[in-house]
């Protein structure tokens, strides 16, 4: 039977924080032991380093005795770059004096060993390096690639972030995924102790809760003329389908750049996505309409079943495009087309909803076809389209 320990912190030493765990009993092979968390540098994540202390005969003044002096002898290890996972001295590539160019470099190096040991995905792995690409061209700009990483304030870092959104037409969304993957380098340096404090923790993080556009219902009229403009250029034949996809099966569009072709049984009528593809984690299962059955046949062609379906320039591939993929296409069609800024992809979505209930759809088959948690998520997304609505009298006679 495992017996209960009692653990208190007896020392600080930068950040490491090393505490003693006492048993409650020292029968058997129960011992008192020194633990810390140290963070192991080919994963990226913190691993308890346990070093455990004689029984000193239950003498817990010796135990504490015996525990601070290890906790020295570690403190003057840990100062020298040791390794307590591998027992040697670190080979560190990069330290306080490196360049902010070398810290990106080494950062990325070790995130692609996080790759192979299967610490990240590869679509992370990927994204990381598209933004040390952006901010790495930014600091060229600035003549900053050679600045310790220390010199960087929360002011560039909000001025790189500025200047990408505007350059490349970034929303909010992506304006704070940038930011938060920015915040996740510097986090990993300050881990590293090469910055005590991280610039981005003081850049703040675009309001998205109330953005008008976010949700923002198409009309009518908007809705026939953004249809007749993709379905008459075949340069946007794959966001086409994309889009009838979000419209008519409410199906995301970071979910849509994982279908396979593997995932479409047109005999049986059916797209079924596993649930390592979905956002809540969950199979879904749709009946194909006439219509989407006919582009998906036209789209796919005889490519592998191992392809993505949307795989860029109008055909499968066999790589996963970026997460990205169609809100870029949707910015260049309405670009191309000059269509209004407030007419956005995702709004696709709850246009659809919309007019489902205006026609006497259920509030309930709206929210199992979106797949979400609540009815109160559901209603969220259109409830700024409701309020619009013009209040009618009860058809009751009765009073």
């Amino acid at each position: 039977m495992k017996q209960s320990k009692q653990s208190q912190l007896i020392h600080i030493w930068e950040d490491y924080e090393f505490y003693l765990s006492i048993p409650k009993t020292f029968i058997g092979s129960n011992k008192p032991y020194v633990y810390f968390y140290y963070l192991n540098p080919k994963t990226n994540k913190t691993e308890r380093i346990r070093k455990y202390l004689g029984k000193n005969e239950g003498n817990i003044k010796q135990i504490k005795l015996e525990a601070k002096k290890l906790i020295l002898d570690l403190v003057s290890l840990l100062n020298e770059d040791w390794n307590p996972l591998t027992n040697e001295q670190n080979e560190l590539t990069i330290d306080q004096n490196s360049s902010i160019e070398d810290c990106m470099n080494y950062w990325i190096s070790r995130r692609e060993e996080s790759v192979i040991n299967g610490s990240i995905a590869k679509k992370t792995l990927k994204n990381n390096k598209i933004l040390i690409s952006h901010f790495s061209s930014f600091l060229y700009n600035k003549s900053l690639r050679y600045v310790k990483p220390k010199s960087i304030s929360h002011i560039q870092i909000k001025e790189f972030l500025d200047t990408k959104a505007f350059e490349r037409n970034w929303g909010k969304v992506s304006y704070n995924t940038y930011l938060i993957d920015v915040k996740t380098f510097f986090n990993y340096l300050k881990d590293l102790k090469i910055i005590k404090e991280n610039p981005c923790d003081r850049v703040v993080k675009k309001n998205i809760r109330n953005d008008s556009t976010r949700f923002k219902v198409f009309e009518k009229q908007e809705l026939l003329e953004v249809s007749t403009l993709l379905s008459s250029d075949h340069h946007f034949f794959g966001l086409h389908i994309a889009a009838k996809f979000l419209f008519k099966y409410n199906i995301r569009p970071l979910e849509l750049t994982r279908l396979q072709i593997r995932d479409v049984d047109l005999k049986a009528e059916i797209l079924v996505i596993p649930y390592t593809k979905t956002k809540n984690g969950n199979e879904a299962r749709f009946i194909l309409d006439t219509e989407m059955i006919h582009l998906l046949r036209l789209l796919m062609g005889d490519h592998p079943n191992d392809w993505y379906i949307f795989g860029g320039r109008n055909k499968p591939a066999p790589t996963q495009v970026c997460s990205d993929y169609f809100g870029q296409n949707w910015r260049y069609f309405k670009s191309k087309y000059s269509l209004p800024n407030h007419l956005k992809m995702y709004a696709l979505k709850h246009t659809s909803n919309y007019y489902d209930i205006q026609s006497g759809a259920s509030y309930e088959e709206i929210r199992q076809r979106n797949r979400h948690s609540s009815l109160q998520v559901t209603t969220l997304y259109i409830k700024e389209r409701l309020f619009k609505n013009q209040i009618k009298p009860s058809n009751s006679n009765l009073f």
